[in-house]
């Protein structure tokens, strides 16, 4: 699309982005591109993940949106996510800035050619970080006795692992989302607009959990399953504090879900210096992204050991966690090879092709019986 002709309706760099963000937030309700695009109000952020002003309070900020360039959109991504950074946050602030050049190209403030120059972004590496039979087993006990996590924390953790949802997923659950009859949870992922629908087959035992947490909460069909909460000490006691919901109109942010997981990690840590859990059952690394992994492993694990239609085959996984192209949801399950080669027996070439031989032999050998 070309630049409109009418310059003077064309915003400045800043204004586009102030419009983008609104837009974007009211189509999924969620904050997202703020940190690259806006920032704080100190205009600059600095340490590991980012550094350098943010597009709106750089030297682009002020000026006309067609009046910038590609190589000058470029030059400022440059600066901004600098050499060393982990490949996630550059897809993630690419992204940003190329879902904002949509925009403009869109709203005809910025010609197609400025997405020629947009820098290019190496593949995120494999993620090897999930848990094992054995932690995942350790963990779901010590969450399941443990009265330092609220229900709405425990039943974040049991989302995330059951149905390998995103923290932005999460929060956006409501009760009707799961349909019994089918045992499916119908969820919003990733997606343009107003993000790409899916459905996620769950387990009898968690469509269980998810009822006795939606009477336990009072929730209606079209209630929040995460609404907001806050906290409030209680009177006459000491250090001690309850949570209420602060507002059943809106969803808690993806932040809660990463709180929750995180606060799993140090009663793991705390339970593992009192000699409560096993060292070995202590993860290195616990994120949501850590429970979306264990989600594809242990269900590919539980379809190739434990048979009877239990787990997901790779292509189910696919569909259930939302991926457009196979090789994306392999990468979930790079390392689950090597830990099925422990359960596997190598065979004998050649008593392996004497016994099809000889079933094969039968089969040619019996009588041809044709019904009557």
């Amino acid at each position: 699309m070309a630049v409109t002709a009418l310059k003077r309706n064309i915003p400045t760099v800043a204004e586009a982005i102030e419009k983008f963000v609104s837009v974007h937030q009211h189509r999924r309700g969620v904050r997202e591109h703020i940190s690259v695009l806006v920032g704080p109000r100190t205009g600059r952020v600095t340490g590991r993940k980012a550094a350098g002003p943010t597009l709106a309070r750089s030297n682009l900020g002020g000026l006309r949106f067609d009046r910038v360039t590609g190589p000058e959109f470029a030059a400022w991504f440059h600066e901004r996510h600098p050499a060393g950074l982990a490949a996630s946050t550059l897809k993630r602030g690419r992204s940003s800035l190329r879902q904002l050049l949509l925009y403009a190209i869109e709203n005809g403030w910025a010609d197609e050619a400025v997405l020629a120059s947009l820098p290019r972004v190496s593949p995120s590496p494999p993620q090897r970080d999930w848990l094992r039979p054995e932690q995942v087993s350790a963990l779901d006990a010590l969450v399941e006795k443990s009265d330092k996590l609220t229900p709405q924390q425990r039943f974040m953790w049991r989302c995330l692992l059951n149905a390998g949802l995103r923290p932005e997923e999460l929060v956006r659950l409501k009760p009707q989302n799961l349909n019994p009859t089918d045992r499916t949870l119908t969820v919003i992922g990733k997606g343009r607009g107003d993000g790409k629908l899916r459905t996620i087959p769950v387990s009898q035992e968690f469509m269980g959990e998810w009822q006795r947490y939606v009477l336990g909460q009072r929730l209606r069909p079209q209630s929040w399953m995460f609404p907001v909460t806050a906290v409030q000490f209680v009177a006459g006691a000491h250090l001690q504090h309850e949570t209420f919901v602060a507002d059943a109109g809106r969803h808690c942010t993806p932040k809660a879900a990463r709180t929750a997981v995180e606060k799993v990690r140090v009663l793991a840590e705390e339970a593992a210096c009192k000699g409560a859990l096993p060292l070995d059952a202590l993860p290195p690394v616990l994120t949501p992204k850590v429970l979306r992994r264990t989600y594809a492993c242990m269900n590919l694990i539980a379809s190739s050991l434990l048979g009877d239609g239990l787990g997901l085959d790779l292509r189910s996984l696919q569909e259930a966690m939302g991926h457009e192209r196979l090789d994306t949801t392999a990468m979930y399950l790079s390392d689950v090879s090597h830990y099925l080669n422990r359960f596997r027996r190598p065979v004998s070439i050649a008593d392996a092709a004497r016994r099809v031989a000889e079933m094969t032999a039968q089969q040619h050998a019996a009588p041809l019986t044709l019904a009557a």
